[in-house]
């Protein structure tokens, strides 16, 4: 581990969640309470991407870490930056190398079922499931929905069940997770909607 990057151990269950979070909202928090609860971890990491590549241009990337360490409160919730040490861009290549600089830590990658409009469009998505396990939260916004999202249709026989999700750090990849856990209607695009005197996004 590099000085300014987050401490984790052999054994530690860690999720990482990232995001753009332009801002950061309960939202947010919600999925990282649940992943605690829900996966039996010791941590999660809020991993503020540099830039989304399937995203608009984002506020500095100070500003979006700020904004998440004022929602993600409590200290088994870790906020970094921790990408731009890494210089890694694409999801594939942080968890790559996430696994190199911390071997023995089990890392569960955390995902909004929104995710699914845009998963088959991730650099070399079907490496990414075969390289981390994977936990699905249910999202009221969600668009997609598991019974159409081909990328999770074609890893089928590697979904657990979710009574057994707090095994999900345990396994070897490809393993995955759909979460129903109770929906929080918070969006980052509502938020910036609301900043810019516009009427929010409403789910659904």
């Amino acid at each position: 581990m590099r000085r300014g990057w987050p401490l984790a151990y052999p054994g530690m269950r860690v999720g990482l969640l990232g995001g753009t979070f332009d801002p950061a909202h309960a939202g947010h928090r919600h999925v990282a309470e649940q992943a605690l609860k829900r996966l039996a971890l010791d941590r999660v990491w809020w991993v503020a991407t540099p830039q989304n590549p399937l995203k608009p241009a984002a506020r500095p990337l100070d500003q979006r870490l700020e904004s998440a360490r004022r929602v993600a409160r409590g200290r088994r919730h870790v906020v970094s930056g921790i990408e731009t040490g890494l210089g890694t861009r694409y999801t594939i290549e942080t968890v790559r190398a996430l696994h190199a600089f911390y071997p023995g830590v089990r890392f569960v990658l955390l995902l909004g079922e929104d995710n699914l409009d845009t998963f088959a469009r991730w650099r070399a998505w079907p490496a990414l499931v075969e390289e981390i396990p994977i936990a699905l939260f249910a999202r009221p916004d969600a668009r997609a929905g598991l019974r159409i999202s081909k990328p999770f249709q074609r890893f089928a026989s590697a979904r657990m069940a979710q009574r057994d999700a707090a095994l999900l750090a345990c396994v070897s990849a490809p393993a995955w997770c759909f979460i129903a856990a109770p929906l929080s209607p918070h969006s980052s695009t509502a938020l910036r909607a609301t900043r810019r005197g516009l009427e929010p996004l409403r789910p659904g």
